[in-house]
């Protein structure tokens, strides 16, 4: 603990700027609206389009740690994470989920996140209906 314990390696030229983790994995929002995702992935809660848990094994962090793709010209604002999915509110106030079906608000138990095209613009914005 202190100064012995290592710092996480998410990548260099970007800065941290949120942390949210619970469950089985973890994320950082960075100072360019970008996220990473660390840790299990059996529902696809990392986002990343495929099945493989990161940060357990060497040369699976920082740089090589890959962005998740939350389509084209989205960044977000805010996430949150919970056991096996994540949520992320992004700049255009619109919220994005992934991870374990049946959780993620998009009115089925499809799970999303764990297969190449899941992400980016194919992701659904969960629809929170209008405002008052």
């Amino acid at each position: 603990m202190g100064d012995a314990l290592a710092t996480v390696a998410l990548g260099t030229g970007r800065t941290a700027r949120a942390v949210a983790a619970a469950g089985d994995h973890s994320c950082a929002l960075f100072d360019d609206g970008s996220l990473k995702s660390w840790g299990q992935n059996a529902n696809g809660g990392l986002g990343l389009g495929d099945l493989v848990a990161r940060g357990n094994m060497p040369g699976q962090m920082g740089d090589a740690l890959p962005a998740v793709s939350l389509g084209t010209s989205h960044t977000a604002h805010a996430v949150v994470t919970g056991s096996g999915f994540t949520c992320a509110l992004l700049d255009d106030s619109s919220v994005k989920c992934w991870g374990f079906g049946g959780l993620l608000g998009l009115g089925d138990t499809t799970s999303r996140g764990g297969q190449p095209g899941d992400m980016g613009d194919s992701l659904p914005a969960v629809n929170l209906g209008t405002g008052p």
